[in-house]
């Protein structure tokens, strides 16, 4: 039986918001990243301009997987190792996709 808690501290809750609020704006994983030409025409097209990332590698794991989770579950599945490497326990990987699906 494992002791792992879901347990999120109040900064990494904003972490949350932030990646449930790039969701609802589709401005997280919907455009190219690089400096190219097509991330340029996307931006010019739509508007939408990719979020900055957070400052904290730890927090920017958790907004990229709650942004990613919220647009597509099966896809959010390739940021779960990001947040195992920000020392995440699987119960706060697993409470994470929940309140974001």
């Amino acid at each position: 039986m494992t002791t792992d808690k879901p347990q999120l501290s109040r900064i990494e809750w904003q972490a949350v918001a932030v990646g449930l609020n790039d969701a609802a704006k589709c401005g997280c994983g919907s455009l190219p990243t690089s400096r190219s030409i097509g991330r340029r025409l996307s931006r010019l097209l739509t508007g939408i301009e990719p979020p900055t990332p957070l400052a904290d590698p730890r927090l920017e794991a958790v907004r990229n997987f709650v942004c990613a989770t919220q647009r597509q579950r099966r896809r959010a599945d390739e940021y779960a190792p990001a947040l195992l490497e920000q020392g995440f326990n699987r119960a706060q990987i697993e409470a994470l996709a929940l309140l974001s699906a």
